[in-house]
Order: C-alpha cells, then sequence, then structure tokens
C-alpha cells in the first residue's frame, strides 16, 4: 500500500487500485511494473476522480495488451462519466484494408480528362503569351524600363559562350565519325556538305535550343513560380498589371531576337570543327572544302534553320511560363515544376524538330 496506489492479487487477477488523480505521474511512476504481470489485470476506479491522456492511454494500452492474450481488461467501480471519457478515445486503428483496384476504363478516362485539362491550360497561356507579345503590345505597353536590353544580355549574350563550345566539340565529333567511315570508301570530300546541311538544318538550331531549355527555361520557370509562392502575381493583378505582359513579354521578345542569332554561332562553331577534321584528317584543302559546301547549302537551308531558331525559343518561354504559372506550394514545388519544366521543353523542342524535318 502507497499513497498512490494499492495491488492485491485475487484468485487468479492482480486488482490496482487507482489513485484519485490518475495522471502522468502515477503512470510513470509505477504503470510499467505491471504492464509485465501474467496474470488478468482489474483497474479499480473507485477511488478515481480525475483522468488525463496518460491514465486513458494506459488503460488503452492494458485493453490491447489483453485482447492481444485472448483476455479481457476488467474496469471496476468506474462512473459513467469516466467511461464515457475513455471510451471516446479511439484504440488502436486496424489495418487499412486495400483500396479497390480501379477499373481500366475509369483509369483511362480519369487520365484522359486530366491530360485534356493540362492541355487546355497550356494551349490558354501560349495564345496570352502570343496576344500580348504581338497585338496586345499596342494596346497597351506594361514594361520595365530597359527590361528589353536586359533579357537580352540574360538570355543571349551570358549563353554565348557554352552554345559556341559545345557546338563546336559536336561539330569535331559529329564530323570525325562520319569522316572515319567516308575515308574508308575514299569519299572524304562528301564531308563538307554532310556537316554543313547537319549543322545549319538540324544541329545548330537544335543544340541551342536544348541549351537555352535547361538555362533560361528553368530560369524563367523558377523566376514565375516564386513570384506566385510570394503572391506577386496577385499582387500586379491587384495593381492592374498583366503579370504575362511584364514579366514574359521583356523575356519573349528578347529570346525571338537573340535565340537565331545564337543557333547561327552554334552553326558556324559546328562547321568549324567539321572543317578543322577535313583540314587534318583528311588533308582536304580550305578550298576544296569551302567549294562543296557552296554548291550543296542553300540559302532555303539557312532560313529553315532561323524559321526553326524562332518557333523553339517561343516554345522554351510557352513551357517556362507554363508551369511556373501552375505551381502549387512552397520551395519543394519550385524545384519540381523547374526539373518538369526542363524535361518538357527538350521533349517538345525534340518532337517539334522531327514535325519540321517532315514539312521543309
Amino acid at each position: 500500500m502507497t499513497d498512490l496506489y494499492s495491488s492485491t492479487s485475487q484468485e487468479n487477477q492482480f486488482v490496482i487500485s487507482l489513485p484519485e488523480l490518475f495522471n502522468r505521474d502515477w503512470v510513470s511512476r509505477y504503470a510499467l511494473s505491471h504492464l509485465r504481470e501474467v496474470k488478468p489485470v482489474v483497474l479499480d476506479f473507485a477511488g478515481v476522480r480525475e483522468i488525463d491522456t496518460s491514465g486513458i492511454s494506459l488503460v488503452l494500452l492494458l485493453k490491447r495488451g489483453h485482447e492481444t492474450l485472448g483476455r479481457k481488461l476488467v474496469l471496476r467501480n468506474i462512473s459513467r462519466p469516466l467511461l464515457a471519457i475513455i471510451s471516446s478515445v479511439p484504440g488502436p486503428l486496424a489495418a487499412e484494408s486495400k483500396p479497390p483496384k480501379e477499373k481500366f476504363s475509369a483509369f483511362v478516362g480519369s487520365r484522359t480528362i486530366a491530360a485534356a485539362a493540362t492541355a487546355a491550360s497550356a494551349l490558354s497561356t501560349l495564345a496570352e503569351i502570343l496576344y500580348w507579345g504581338t497585338l496586345g503590345a499596342f494596346k497597351k505597353l506594361d514594361l520595365k524600363k530597359g527590361a528589353l536590353v536586359e533579357q537580352m544580355f540574360q538570355l543571349g549574350f551570358k549563353a554565348l559562350g557554352i552554345v559556341a563550345l559545345l557546338s563546336l566539340l559536336i561539330g569535331v565529333v559529329l564530323a570525325l565519325q562520319t569522316a572515319i567511315q567516308l575515308r574508308m570508301y575514299g569519299a572524304g570530300i562528301f564531308l563538307a556538305p554532310m556537316i554543313g546541311l547537319t549543322m545549319i538544318r538540324e544541329l545548330g538550331p537544335m543544340l541551342t535550343a536544348i541549351i537555352l531549355a535547361g538555362r533560361t527555361g528553368s530560369a524563367t520557370t523558377a523566376e514565375i513560380a516564386t513570384m506566385v509562392v510570394g503572391e506577386e502575381v496577385d499582387a500586379l493583378k491587384t495593381m492592374g498589371i498583366n503579370p504575362i505582359q511584364f514579366v514574359l513579354v521583356p523575356k519573349l521578345w528578347a529570346i525571338t531576337l537573340t535565340m537565331p542569332l545564337l543557333s547561327i554561332i552554334a552553326t558556324a562553331a559546328g562547321i568549324t570543327g567539321g572543317f578543322l577534321v577535313a583540314l587534318f584528317y583528311l588533308d582536304i584543302s580550305p578550298g576544296l572544302f569551302w567549294n562543296q559546301f557552296t554548291q550543296h547549302v542553300y540559302i532555303k537551308d539557312v532560313a529553315a534553320g532561323i524559321v526553326k531558331s524562332v518557333v523553339f525559343s517561343w516554345l522554351i518561354i510557352w513551357i517556362g511560363a507554363f508551369y511556373g504559372l501552375r505551381v502549387r506550394g512552397g520551395a519543394e514545388a519550385v524545384g519540381r515544376e523547374t526539373t518538369a519544366s526542363v524535361v518538357t521543353g527538350i521533349f517538345i523542342i525534340i518532337i517539334t524538330d522531327a514535325i519540321f524535318s517532315f514539312v521543309f
């Protein structure tokens, strides 16, 4: 017998007389020693006046332990209010049943509806960007002073080095692999038109677009997503400023002007790499190389490359804006949408390039 509780063994039962204040202090000091008892436990609530969550937890713990052994926990002399309090607390959750397997038709239908909603939202964003970047600019112009020049510097000039270097290296690798095969058949002279057409029509614009999709596309998504999370977009709307026009139109104009220039530089760097391979590996004279080049490359090929680069630039801004504007959540969501923007941008660029290959 103590001032807090008493316990007695009666026949095959272990009776615990609970204190007046059945609280955490009592549970922490005396409860653990009785959880190891082999006999069924009877909790005597005759002297209990108050109970807190620790006491309720002990009751539920003992109840679960007894149920595991196939026994019943006895609550003796418990008042109706105390019993109501204990009963109102849910016990351990049963194992969750597996959700019913979704039918194939329901699966296809839900995914189709979600894809249609995403496509509609993306097309709406594209239409708004193109409108404010063209016709809408003549109605109302909400641009920060010097925004166009700043964006041209950020999107164009800063990407010049990486675009030129990678294009040069890829041109060298592509020309070298091609030259090895051409040399076996004594057809090394055809390296000039092959590398020229490949870089002008395909690799020049596409390499530039892929580089900018990873650089500019991710930056655009991160910037807009951060503005959305920080409620800056809502603030612009409250002030009567269209966020598409204020944020994205300068980027659209800047990349439209700089992307063709970067594509031309990338093409020139790639052709230079092919020229070096022809000069030092195939021993082709510079005059012969450029003569073959000019005979097989036409203005329409250059025009096709420029058109591709312009379309690719619009795709980069569109994808970046779409993923940035749809972000919901905090910093984690910004990173997730930025990654999705880069992956989707590169995928869309390659798909569009394949379509151009059939058209032109």
